[in-house]
């Protein structure tokens, strides 16, 4: 065999194992480029590491919250529901005084014009709350040194009027006894908006209900 044949073999071999290497390469990013997934140590399975979802920040509360560091939305939520039922209650039975301290003047004066306004011989009724009413905040704002939050009720109440007393009959002799009439019982679904304010001059100051509207069910 000649020099040159060997050359040229030589060549041929080196071109070859360069062309395998550039053409065996992958390019891109592919299906099995990925990571194989973590297998739990238990054995059961792949673990899947997904990323948990930041949850949604309300408006205004960072902000009332820089302005009243003691304020917790959670224990906020529950004050308010204690005030929503205790004002309910006290409202139906026609003494508002022993939530005086909850309320702010002008609802205050409202609901006791209302009370008194009610017919004294009208039967009697109370109230209670089927379940627990549903409350979630629906709204965070300032006014001059106030911050006032909006909060939404919804409510089943059952409304129970006392039984009447029978009529004293007009003839004592008489043989027709008095009809009595029966306690009467009522369902009623509520949705209101309740809208509580604070005065921020002092991080005593209690919260205070200050509007109630209706809303939508």
């Amino acid at each position: 065999m000649s020099v040159e044949l060997v050359i040229f073999a030589v060549i041929a071999v080196v071109v070859l194992f360069q062309l395998y290497n550039v053409l065996g390469r992958r390019v891109g990013f592919k299906v099995e480029d990925k990571p194989a997934p973590r297998i739990s140590e238990d054995g059961d399975g792949p673990v899947r590491i997904e990323k948990k979802p930041e949850a949604p920040k309300f408006p205004n509360l960072e902000a009332l919250k820089a302005r009243d560091p003691q304020f917790n939305e959670i224990n906020f939520i529950e004050k308010a529901r204690e005030t929503y039922e205790g004002v309910v209650v006290a409202f139906t039975k026609g003494d508002v005084d022993p939530v005086k301290d909850r309320l702010a003047d002008n609802v205050y004066n409202v609901f006791s014009k209302a009370v008194q306004n009610r017919d004294p011989s009208a039967p009697k009724e109370s109230v209670t709350f089927v379940d627990g009413p549903k409350v979630d905040m629906e709204l965070i704002d300032f006014k001059d040194d106030f911050a006032h939050i909006r909060v939404r009720f919804l409510s089943e109440l059952l409304y129970q009027t006392e039984a009447a007393k029978p009529a004293e009959p007009t003839v004592p002799e008489t043989d027709v006894l008095p009809v009595p009439v029966e306690a009467k019982k009522t369902h009623k679904r509520t949705a209101e908006y309740w809208t509580f304010h604070k005065n921020l001059k002092s991080g005593n100051n209690p919260w205070l209900l200050a509007k109630v509207e209706a809303a939508k069910a």
